[in-house]
């Protein structure tokens, strides 16, 4: 079963399904590039302050062995001892364990980015389940864990191996020095095996973190039908668009009507087309269309004209240009001026008559 709804996911995610996984905290993110960083990071600054951090801890447990050796020592001497060597370690070991730290940060910022996941603090009550930890056992994903576990485990092993092998020559020299030359040696050998096995599982931190991605996004993949579930959510159901955009259009369209009984007079087709213009030399610069319409509402127009005693002017061809070229509250083009001008003048001339 899990395998044919593994077949049928066949979609790459939708940004709203990153999204989603993001939230819930599910993001690619590699364990080792993280401890690969942390590792190096104290491995370098160990290297950089090894030398004056041993001469710093020599001198105060010098100095702290000093002031106990003393026959009235009191207790009050012997804390300060010991808070002065601790005080000195704290320095000693504070710039470590804050570079240490900040690579980690580091790490996992750089693979995951800022964020604060919630969701990751609530208790998941399906991972108590018995079924759920044998699956996660059982898991492709926990076969790549062991596999990477053993293969770390093993190069780690080869390569302590082969860099003891290469040193031991020096080893019977070695046992003649003095405690300090012993002391220098071995940091100076250390942290060169720490840098080489460094480099090793930053390689192997690498394509884990190139596979962690892979996986991710193959367990983020959906099916052609949660895809178009997530595309009429996104978008609204169909049915409910299309009732807003019927709703608009009747808003619009009364809002348009209404403008009619204002109109200086009604340009027709004379059936087909009714476009209404209005002119008010004192608030505009040229006519305006307030209303246009075809087949129904050009009848509407012209019934509504009919009722408020706006003229109505057949003249096929400035109709239909008014009609295709003007928008509602859009002013005429010039080149329809003397057109228009024509019919307005021939409109106020025969409203001048009546009123005479």
């Amino acid at each position: 079963m899990a395998e044919i709804d593994r077949e049928s996911r066949t979609e790459e995610p939708t940004p709203r399904r990153e999204e989603k996984a993001r939230e819930e905290g599910r993001v690619a993110r590699s364990v080792e590039l993280g401890s690969c960083a942390v590792l190096l990071v104290g491995a370098l600054v160990a290297s950089s302050s090894g030398p004056g951090a041993m001469t710093k801890l020599r001198a105060s447990m010098t100095s702290a062995l000093g002031a106990l050796a003393t026959d009235d020592l009191t207790p009050a001497q012997a804390v300060s001892a010991v808070a002065g060597v601790g005080a000195v370690v704290a320095g000693v070991a504070g710039p470590i364990l804050i570079a240490v730290a900040a690579a980690g940060l580091v790490a996992t910022v750089a693979q995951i980015g800022f964020g604060v996941y919630p969701k990751r603090l609530l208790p998941d009550f399906e991972r108590l389940s018995p079924s759920q930890g044998l699956a996660r056992i059982f898991s492709a994903r926990a076969a790549v864990e062991l596999v990477k576990s053993v293969l770390k485990i093993a190069l780690v092993a080869w390569m302590t191996w082969r860099f003891v092998a290469g040193v031991q020559g020096r080893l019977p020299g070695l046992a003649l020095s003095s405690p300090r030359d012993i002391a220098e040696s071995a940091g100076s050998d250390a942290i060169r095996l720490l840098l080489w096995i460094c480099a090793a599982l930053g390689a192997i931190a690498l394509a884990d973190y190139a596979m962690q991605r892979r996986m991710h996004r193959q367990s983020l993949r959906m099916t052609k039908q949660e895809v178009r579930e997530e595309m009429r959510h996104a978008e609204g159901d169909p049915k409910i668009r299309q009732r807003l955009r019927r709703a608009y259009r009747d808003l619009t369209g009364n809002r348009m009507l209404a403008e009619v009984a204002r109109a200086s007079v009604v340009v027709t087709n004379p059936v087909h087309l009714a476009v209404a213009l209005r002119y008010d030399p004192d608030e505009m610069a040229a006519p305006r269309v307030v209303a246009k319409g075809a087949e129904s509402r050009a009848e509407r127009i012209k019934q509504i004209a009919r009722q408020n005693g706006v003229p109505i002017v057949e003249r096929r061809a400035l109709a239909r240009s008014l009609f295709r070229s003007v928008k509602v509250g859009g002013e005429i083009p010039a080149a329809l001026y003397r057109a228009v001008a024509e019919i307005l003048a021939y409109i106020y001339s025969l409203q001048a008559q009546r009123g005479a």
